[in-house]
């Protein structure tokens, strides 16, 4: 019976192997793709100066099979055939994708996988490019705080300028009769005929944002203000909403005639810009301050006032 079993168990084996492989169900392995693969994973080492770092270890793969036939008589023969497919496909997939020139010394084709068995029919092989690149600190694009303040349609409550952040401590709205009254608005210079003239605005900041405030021109004098809620000592921003289509190149504020200026840059297509001006830490000597704004041929509108707190 032993025998028997032997002899059957034979028979069915050689029956097997000699099926047509067309007609041969195989399994394709798992790391088997059709497509060019890329993965990445980082790793800390050395580098060339000895510093430990991260690393980016970039590994590309292409596989491909060939199948024995009359032409392709071995496995080994095979191998070969499928290690010259996927190279070529991998080559083809770097230059396409211009992985070159980071390549060019650096990968190396390895890791060759097979599968063994001669009854499937055929050799599967993958290669693979792996490259080690030390991986770069990001590039901080430093960023010009100023313009991004000056070209801003909305300012927040709490404003990062530079390293500080400031606080939003009070605002002079020349839209209202009670705003204006508890900042003492008023004008010097101002002859009987020459009238401070005051309207709204509809005008555009640089990203094209439309806001509306009210303005007053002050081509004509110079113009007082106090200001409230203030922190003695305390750095101050003061930021002055204004229409830049105009001939002035500057805007100058005083206090205890200490000049503050801001440069003006005409714009007369998108004419809104803040104006910014720096109280340095330790001049404010009083809880409200007078400011002047000197006169100069252009509109301005709201004052918004920030304090260091």
């Amino acid at each position: 019976m032993k025998k028997l079993f032997l002899i059957s168990t034979s028979l069915l084996f050689l029956i097997a192997a000699n099926l047509n492989a067309d007609d041969y169900t195989y399994d394709v392995p798992s790391w088997y793709s059709e497509e060019v693969t890329v993965t990445e994973s980082e790793i800390t080492r050395k580098n060339a100066d000895g510093q430990w770092v991260p690393f980016i270890d970039k590994t590309f793969s292409a596989c491909a099979t060939v199948k024995i036939s009359d032409a392709i008589q071995s496995l080994e023969q095979a191998r070969d055939e499928g290690e010259k497919a996927a190279s070529a496909k991998l080559d083809a997939y770097l230059k396409k994708n211009k992985e070159t020139k980071a390549l060019e010394s650096k990968y190396k084709l390895s890791n060759w996988k097979y599968n063994d068995s001669l009854q499937n029919g055929c050799a599967y092989v993958k290669v693979e490019a792996k490259v080690s690149i030390e991986k770069q600190k990001p590039v901080v694009q430093a960023v010009d705080y100023k313009q991004s303040i000056s070209e801003a349609n909305t300012l927040a409550r709490i404003l990062q300028y530079d390293s500080d952040r400031l606080t939003l401590v009070d605002t002079l709205n020349l839209s209202s009769m009670e705003s204006m009254e508890a900042h003492r608005l008023r004008y010097t210079n101002n002859s009987s005929n020459a009238i401070v003239p005051k309207g709204k605005s509809a005008l555009y900041y640089p990203d094209g944002t439309m806001i509306y405030d009210t303005v007053i021109n002050i081509g004509n004098c110079d113009t007082i203000f106090n200001l409230k809620n203030i922190v003695k000592g305390r750095k101050t921003v003061i930021i002055i909403r204004a229409d830049v289509n105009t001939d002035a190149e500057k805007l100058v504020i005083t206090y205890k005639n200490k000049n503050y200026t801001a440069s003006i840059k005409k714009d007369s297509k998108n004419r809104w810009r803040n104006l910014i001006f720096e109280v340095e830490e330790g001049t404010l000597t009083e809880y409200s301050p007078e400011f002047t704004i000197k006169s100069a041929k252009m509109n301005i509108g709201t004052i918004s006032i920030y304090q260091l707190l």
